[in-house]
């Protein structure tokens, strides 16, 4: 998603969080929209408020832990996601951000296993398939971590495209051509 359409969205949702402060599903897409443009200090509030509300939404406490982990709170981020694939082993998010953390602490064999978790539960995700080629290459396995860059780029040729097809829908101007 382009930046602007995700102000819009952003803009959108602040909206409706305005008409509806309570309401878990927008808090959550709140956060979730400020995460991923790596808004983290944003997001965190909306996904405590939202867990304030339903405790158990495995989406929030994982979007928690992906903000806390882009915050630098790797504890809090480790025991969000630790509790997020407690109740839903396959979530992606939290699995990916467990990879992350352990990453961070050099636990290259326990990254890998998360991340591969990850990449599983959403194969077009390039961060995880990213992340997975760091955690193989740290581990000596330069075959997989080559194999993991090649997911890591087709995932982002992926998105280009289907972007480049919803411009197409919308009758923007197509993107200019990559060298």
């Amino acid at each position: 998603m382009q930046a602007g359409d995700m102000t819009a969205a952003v803009d959108a949702l602040a909206e409706a969080e305005r008409l509806e402060p309570n309401r878990v599903l927008t808090l959550v897409a709140l956060g979730l929209a400020f995460n991923k443009r790596k808004l983290y200090a944003e997001a965190k509030p909306y996904l405590v408020r939202s867990l304030e509300r339903e405790p158990e939404s495995v989406e929030a406490v994982a979007a928690l832990a992906e903000s806390e982990e882009g915050l630098g709170e790797l504890d809090e981020a480790r025991a969000h996601a630790l509790r997020a694939v407690a109740r839903s082993p396959d979530q992606p998010t939290a699995n990916l951000v467990l990879g992350m953390v352990l990453m961070k602490e050099e636990r290259f064999a326990e990254a890998r296993d998360a991340l591969e978790k990850a990449a599983a539960a959403d194969p077009t995700s390039a961060k995880a398939h990213y992340q997975l080629s760091l955690a193989y290459a740290r581990l000596g396995d330069e075959a997989r971590s080559r194999r993991e860059v090649e997911l890591y780029q087709k995932a982002l040729r992926e998105v280009e495209e289907r972007l480049q097809e919803l411009r197409g829908q919308a009758g923007s101007a197509p993107a200019a051509p990559r060298p």
